[in-house]
């Protein structure tokens, strides 16, 4: 073998050597922090070896059962999953109303609660959320849009729906009609969002109302309410959804978030949301309670 070849030889070894001493750096240094993760988590979560989780499941993308199964979906559900599995622990779904998620952690009967869950001050004063991505928002209105809605302050001086215990952001954003002229909206109150859409359906409401952007791209690229378009609404800004535990929780709250700095440092969280089509939805940086941040963090007290 020529000396060239044999230096060549060498400096193949040498680069192979490197890069595995690289890559076995990497894993240390992954499974370093997967353990310091889990040493946050409190005793009785490590010892119970499980977190019992409420989900409320009419949210795709975000968390629902996929159709005709029992079976847990969503980039909330994936996202979560992940996070238990860099904790080592398994999680238990239950299903639970939207409106009953909040009171669900306050009272102890789950230890954390998801569900496309809006961080904004008047949730903050019951629970501590682990926000870890965000939401924007469009207009719904029916297919053709009949009749020409262009912005959000169309819809001043209208009767509109809301969903009780959602974060109001068509409330908030038409608090403005007066100031620019316009009538004020009358705001019809419904327990869920299936009853608003029923109402819209009979004409009892009008078929315009709020979507978020990452659904409405859920039902358009799944054929879902083809009598529906969507208009862009910036007026309607963002909003940080989290995961909740109970206030002052702080051991779980911090091993959460732990786990999900490791998911966001690894690619995995943003493989997470390129998988449901939700990389817009994607924070630079997750936090406990950092809402604030968010356009649609203060809401109206009624």
């Amino acid at each position: 073998m020529t000396s060239r070849k044999i230096s060549s030889a060498i400096m193949t070894s040498m680069i192979g050597v490197l890069a595995w001493g690289s890559f076995s750096a990497t894993a240390m240094a992954d499974d370093a922090e997967r353990q310091a993760a889990q040493k946050l988590l409190p005793a009785q979560y490590r010892d119970a070896g499980v977190l019992k989780v409420a989900a409320s499941v009419v949210y795709p993308p975000h968390s629902y059962l996929k159709e005709g199964t029992t079976e847990w979906t969503g980039y909330e559900i994936d996202l979560f999953n992940a996070i238990a599995a860099v904790l080592d622990v398994k999680v238990e779904y239950v299903q639970a109303p939207f409106q009953q998620l909040v009171a669900g952690v306050a009272s102890g009967r789950s230890d954390v609660a998801l569900g496309d869950l809006g961080d904004n001050d008047l949730r903050q004063e019951k629970v501590d959320f682990i926000d870890h991505s965000q939401i924007t928002f469009q207009l719904s209105v029916p297919a053709g849009n009949p009749e020409h809605i262009k912005t959000v302050f169309d819809l001043c001086g209208r009767e509109l729906g809301t969903v009780q215990g959602t974060t109001d952001v068509v409330k908030k954003a038409l608090e403005k009609c007066e100031s620019k002229g316009f009538p004020a909206p009358k705001f019809i109150a419904f327990p869920d969002e299936t009853s608003r859409y029923q109402a819209q359906q009979s004409g009892r409401i009008p078929q315009t109302s709020d979507q978020q952007t990452d659904t409405a791209r859920y039902f358009k690229k799944n054929g879902i309410f083809k009598e529906l378009d969507y208009v862009a609404a910036p007026e309607f800004g963002n909003l940080y959804i989290g995961y909740i535990v109970n206030k002052g929780n702080a051991g779980l709250s911090n091993a959460l978030l732990a786990g999900l700095e490791v998911l966001i440092r690894d690619g995995t969280y943003a493989k997470i949301l390129a998988k449901w089509d939700a990389s817009d939805n994607a924070l630079k940086n997750a936090g406990i309670n950092i809402g604030s941040e968010a356009t649609n963090w203060k809401q109206p007290r009624v």
